[in-house]
């Protein structure tokens, strides 16, 4: 049962990265979407490595500083959120969210099969191919941007999803080495943070406002700190793949909320789209529940 309860984990740290692209719209900074990504990855490895030294001291950190996946995992973190957000500039939101999600799933389990991981198995492929056709029902453009603009956009975002599915291999290879989850994710986050901190530095003065303050605790704490806890804890039950499908809760929560708090429309293909994504994920965390062991 701990693979089911896990997938279930995982399905709600999707949540939480879900309130992101809202939260942002709603505290309306004027930063810019490299400064907020900085000040996220800052706020949220802060929380991380409190979270991981009060239940373990800081001597796994340290430790985990020498390890070569661990600073594989933090360039990994730091290219994902700097290729996304450049993404979401150049291409738009559509673009660099419907890319970068749906080439998730598969680069993850792509690099874990060249580690010598199996692939997740057939419930999963069905499942994860009903997601992204929801995905895309849900998230295609449908005018406004540049052809020029999107394949650019479209290659960043890909170049996002490639380092989003690299960092969680890492994490998971760090894991049954016997490292703690929340261990391996702080440590790499902190180098992260590092690499993105001149896209902050550059621009801070929004962070001393009242909204700018509000949205880098959310962002930092709850859709990161809070968030990869709980995705750690289905990296050490699942298999890579499985957790980045079950991570596409995210663009239906996003969707939701937009629909919901900021009033946008959506026509009915992205009602059909949400019911596919919340079908796959519904499949998924039933196999897993299914499942005695990791796959």
């Amino acid at each position: 049962m701990r693979s089911g309860r896990a997938a279930l984990v995982v399905i709600a740290s999707g949540f939480l990265f879900g309130t992101t692209g809202t939260a942002s719209v709603l505290a309306a900074t004027g930063a810019s979407a490299l400064a907020i990504a900085a000040a996220r990855l800052l706020v949220g490895s802060v929380g991380l490595v409190a979270v991981a030294a009060r239940g373990r001291g800081m001597a796994p950190l340290l430790g985990l500083w020498r390890h070569r996946e661990t600073w594989m995992m933090g360039v990994g973190v730091a290219g994902y959120m700097a290729l996304f957000f450049s993404s979401v500039a150049v291409g738009g939101v559509a673009i660099a969210s419907l890319v970068s999600i749906s080439l998730s799933p598969f680069f993850t389990a792509s690099i874990a099969r060249a580690f010598g991981r199996p692939w997740p198995g057939r419930a999963w492929m069905a499942a994860t191919a009903l997601a992204l056709v929801g995905v895309a029902l849900l998230g295609w453009p449908t005018g406004g941007t540049a052809g020029n603009h999107r394949v650019i956009g479209a290659l960043l975002a890909a170049g996002a999803s490639l380092s989003y599915g690299g960092y969680t291999v890492f994490g998971a290879r760090s894991i049954e080495r016997d490292q703690h989850a929340t261990d391996a994710l702080a440590a790499s986050f902190a180098i992260g943070a590092l690499l993105l901190l001149p896209f902050l530095a550059v621009e801070a003065g929004w962070l001393a406002t009242g909204p700018g303050l509000a949205l880098a605790l959310w962002l930092g704490l709850a859709s990161t700190t809070t968030a990869y806890v709980m995705f750690g804890y289905g990296l050490t039950h699942l298999a890579p793949g499985v957790v980045a499908t079950l991570v596409l809760s995210e663009p239906l929560v996003a969707t939701l909320l937009g629909v919901g708090v900021l009033g946008e429309t959506m026509p009915v293909r992205g009602w059909l789209g949400c019911a596919m994504i919340a079908a796959g994920l519904a499949l998924v965390a039933h196999n897993e529940t299914r499942t005695v062991a990791v796959v």
